[in-house]
């Protein structure tokens, strides 16, 4: 449903599948806004870098389908209009004096009381993929497949949270927090526990707070799931920037030195992966052209029919011209969580759904002109099901012993990595 005028009533937006969400936000102000990246940026850089992040932010829960959009903005306390910092199309909500906790309690309340569930995510985690927000709406609306959850949360690698969620008042969960430290997740799930909270954790995620977060920004600007104004700032940053000033590292530190990319320029794109050429200062000192094939996140899936037997896929493959045995793979769609991915290729291949799957690790498929990351899973527990695959894959599906694998892996007959990495963790874990 579409609102009618700026800041309409939460009742323009009632509806059994309504979620609010709420973006956390403050006042991108140059000298008090992200300032542990003031020893990267300046006070007016790091500001206008978190009023892109929120801009993207916005626009990513305008996209989630059934939310009620909504920003609380640190030190508004309700009076006079909404400030201007809040989209006309979002529900505005006070923060009242206090720490972290305090807002993040008023803004539940603000919607539970209306009896809406409730998601309150951070403006400063840009690479968020919307495929984790939508499972946070779905786990608190419940679906046919998964009862409704009463807390959904993905935790920060800093120790934190990037969201949480409620469908029912829980204010303790917020009390006297010690906010920025690695106690945060740990405390709220015991204070869940304790208050007999159905709890669903999604994957960890990070957000841009020092200057290392700055340079993982940076290296992942060229991936296809990137936020559009944080790539617009930090593109324009880099184009202002370009100019090699560095000065050589000492030869004992180059081994572990990170280059610094000053330019980039697009060669050749498909939807399935992008070429670029880069120009990188080095640690002598030195620019070079580094050219990078982004091919983004891929996914692998060891199937077990039983604890004895694989599914695995027999097919040709192209570009090196032979027929080869694998595991089910394949690429992580934009959108997708890499579980999500998994599920879909294993259906997609496999023609089987898994009740439950086991990640086993993550990899880099080549460490040198390639960009891409794959995840492992192992998927337990299977029921046939049917499923669209691509029309210009031809797959034979075969079950094959666990021992018969693993013989194919020493012997060389099983060249693809994902499914040799994959069949020796397995065998490793016992």
């Amino acid at each position: 449903m579409k609102a009618e005028g700026p800041h309409d009533s939460l009742h323009d937006w009632e509806g059994p599948s309504r979620v609010a969400v709420v973006v956390m936000a403050k006042d991108p102000e140059p000298g008090r806004t992200k300032t542990r990246l003031h020893g990267a940026l300046s006070g007016d850089e790091a500001a206008s870098l978190y009023a892109s992040m929120l801009a993207d932010r916005c626009d990513q829960v305008r996209a989630l389908e059934g939310a009620v959009p909504a920003l609380a903005l640190a030190g508004w306390d309700g009076s006079g209009s909404p400030p201007a910092l809040v989209p006309e199309d979002f529900v505005p909500v006070p923060q009242p004096p206090g720490d972290l906790g305090a807002g993040l309690a008023a803004a539940a309340a603000h919607f539970l009381a209306e009896g809406l569930p409730v998601v309150m995510v951070d403006s400063d985690s840009p690479t968020l993929p919307l495929a984790f927000l939508s499972e946070a709406l779905d786990r608190l609306r419940g679906t046919p497949e998964v009862e409704a959850s009463d807390l959904v949360m993905i935790p920060s690698e800093d120790g934190g949270y990037c969201l949480i969620g409620l469908r029912r008042p829980a204010p303790t969960l917020f009390e006297h927090m010690p906010w920025s430290t690695g106690e945060v997740v740990p405390r709220t799930l015991e204070r869940a526990e304790a208050l007999g909270l159905a709890v669903h954790l999604l994957p960890a995620w990070w957000d841009v707070d020092t200057p290392e977060d700055l340079r993982r920004l940076r290296q992942s600007l060229f991936s296809t799931w990137w936020p559009e104004r944080t790539a617009r700032w930090l593109a324009a940053r880099e184009a202002r920037s370009s100019r090699p000033a560095a000065a050589a590292v000492a030869e004992g530190e180059r081994w572990r030195t990170p280059w610094v990319r000053l330019s980039s320029r697009p060669v050749y794109a498909t939807p399935w992966l992008r070429v670029r050429e880069d120009r990188a200062l080095t640690p002598t000192g030195e620019v070079t052209r580094y050219s990078v094939i982004d091919t983004g996140e891929c996914v692998g899936v060891l199937p077990f029919v039983d604890p004895e037997t694989v599914l695995m896929v027999r097919q040709y493959r192209y570009v090196i011209d032979r027929t080869t045995w694998e595991m089910p793979t394949g690429g992580v769609h934009r959108g997708e969580t890499p579980l999500e991915a998994a599920q879909r290729e294993l259906a997609e291949e496999a023609h089987v759904r898994a009740a439950r799957f086991e990640p086993i690790g993550s990899y880099h498929t080549s460490k040198s002109v390639m960009d891409e990351t794959a995840h492992l899973f192992v998927a337990h527990d299977l029921t046939p099901t049917v499923a669209q695959g691509d029309d210009m894959e031809f797959i034979r599906i075969e079950a094959v012993p666990f021992s018969k694998v693993l013989a194919m892996v020493r012997s060389g007959e099983i060249t693809d990595s994902m499914t040799i990495i994959a069949a020796l963790r397995v065998q490793a874990d016992g």
